[in-house]
């Protein structure tokens, strides 16, 4: 089946076979902390030898899969510099291993417990803040996926802090259902809040994350990242996101970001961005 797609297989780390998320958590506790404050921040989800796995396929995948894949679904802190690799999209259309990922069962089922309806697998991605890299701008990830059904989890590959950039979240801002966002120029993160107030700022918590953490948060949850302040130290993850099987059919959403989507590659393409 991996020739016929042109896909890849390697069957490192058995992803299809890892323990269950309900083996991992107590699911009615992390339910209703994510119900009242948007996001769960769940430590130690993934095992030292699992979070390895995930490192070897990596740079499997940048050594096979990048030279193969379209240039808009690779994202560069410096246009043609190989190894400042800062975001990767899709990862499961272009390989099995990350598409195993998305569907293992330690992932798979977690968003419909949270969340309260079925989801299946949307994306893959790979994120990467390299030494001396700006903060993220507060957003909502809704803005992207247009719609306020779904979750994005953030695997920490490596430990983040407020040194290398970690995550900080808006407890209980999902309950405000959309904001008004802005363009931005930062690659790989074209929308910011039009405004980030007092309301927000002044309630925002950290959410440090050691190897292995897994954290999640509704797509309305306001969340940024913080600058890069190490001269050393890259902050890796990998992000899952799930969307509710409702969503696979509704024409309209997907007309809607198609156009966005070319239009934003259209601009980074004639910036010389990508």
């Amino acid at each position: 089946m991996a020739e016929e797609t042109g896909k890849s297989r390697t069957g490192e780390g058995a992803v299809s076979v890892w323990p269950k998320y309900s083996d991992r958590i107590d699911q009615n506790r992390e339910k209703n902390w994510f119900e009242k404050h948007g996001y769960v921040k769940l430590v130690d989800f993934l095992s030292v030898q699992e979070v390895q796995a995930i490192d070897r396929e990596l740079k499997r995948y940048r050594k096979e899969i990048i030279p193969t894949i379209p240039s808009t679904v690779v994202f560069y802190e410096e246009k043609g510099n190989e190894n400042s690799i800062i975001r990767l999209e899709q990862m499961m259309n272009f390989d099995e291993f990350f598409k195993d990922l998305g569907e293992s069962p330690a992932f798979n089922g977690l968003a419909d417990v949270l969340l309260g309806m079925e989801c299946e697998p949307n994306n893959v991605q790979f994120f990467s803040k390299p030494p001396g890299a700006k903060e993220t701008p507060p957003h909502q990830d809704g803005k992207y996926f247009m719609h306020g059904k779904g979750i994005t989890f953030w695997l920490a590959l490596d430990d983040a802090d407020e040194e290398n950039g970690c995550m900080y979240y808006v407890p209980g801002s999902h309950k405000k259902g959309l904001i008004e966002h802005e363009k931005t120029d930062m690659i790989g993160f074209s929308q910011q809040l039009a405004e980030y107030g007092d309301e927000l700022k002044s309630t925002e918590v950290c959410a440090d994350a050691k190897k292995g953490t897994l954290l999640g948060h509704h797509p309305y949850t306001v969340h940024r990242a913080g600058q890069n302040k190490s001269e050393v130290r890259w902050r890796p993850a990998i992000g899952l996101t799930y969307w509710a099987k409702s969503c696979r059919d509704d024409e309209e959403l997907h007309k809607r970001r198609a156009e966005y989507k070319k239009q934003l590659f259209q601009q980074l393409e004639t910036e010389g961005k990508i």
